[in-house]
């Protein structure tokens, strides 16, 4: 459980426990973290991501999160992104997204 959690986590969190990194060009710091997606009461237009890593598993940062506010458009461009990512090409070869 992440101790000082800024992010509120429910039943209804989307996901309550991954693998995340926090890095820049001199560290990199592996935790657990909290990825929720939303639709925000004030803006029902938009959807946002929120994500915040554990505070006690990165010493490099302080206790934050981040949050994206992504318009329909983007957030069904990123549905199509994440689809042809986990797609099986039949490579050893992780799948990446050719712009």
């Amino acid at each position: 459980m992440m101790a000082g959690r800024l992010l509120d986590v429910t039943a209804y969190t989307t996901l309550d426990y991954v693998e995340a990194s926090a890095y820049s060009s001199d560290w990199s710091e592996d935790g657990t973290a909290v990825l929720d997606v939303r639709t925000p009461k004030d803006t029902p237009e938009t959807v946002a991501l929120d994500l915040e890593l554990d505070p006690t598993a990165v010493d490099a940062v302080e206790s934050h999160a981040h949050s994206v506010s992504l318009t329909t458009e983007q957030a069904e461009t990123l549905i199509a992104a994440l689809k042809t990512v986990i797609e099986d090409d039949g490579s050893d070869r992780p799948a990446r997204l050719q712009k």
